[in-house]
């Protein structure tokens, strides 16, 4: 049986992963002209939001797996999610084929909600 040592490690590598797959996936250069359409509801929307959803339930867990209480847990999360979007939305006007968005940013902070209180319900 694994040590709660070694189950909080592992989730906290799960936070990594899927942090640097959102930021990863978010920054790779675009070898597509922008389609204007997309501004507003683009598939890249979707994305954001499913990514969003994915870091703040890992992020979530992991708070709540080194004993953080659940209510902070979840806010730290959000925090947490949010901030990777800020961060994103920034460094995107440095990469070719990328703009930063506040659709982006708003479909992220819509998936770490959804997230975030997704996880919080299923630990009750």
């Amino acid at each position: 049986m694994p040590s709660q040592e070694a189950t909080a490690d592992a989730r906290w590598r799960r936070v990594l992963t899927v942090g640097v797959v959102l930021l990863v996936g978010s920054l790779v250069p675009s070898p597509f002209d922008r389609h204007e359409a997309f501004d507003t509801y683009g598939p890249d929307k979707w994305l954001h939001f499913v990514g969003h959803v994915a870091f703040a339930v890992t992020l979530a867990d992991a708070f709540a797996a080194d004993g953080t209480a659940n209510p902070i847990s979840g806010g730290g999360a959000l925090c947490g999610s949010v901030l990777l979007g800020l961060a994103v939305g920034y460094l995107q006007q440095y990469v070719p084929g990328r703009v930063p968005e506040r659709a982006d940013l708003v479909a992220g902070v819509l998936g770490s909600m959804l997230g975030v209180g997704w996880w919080y319900r299923s630990t009750e």
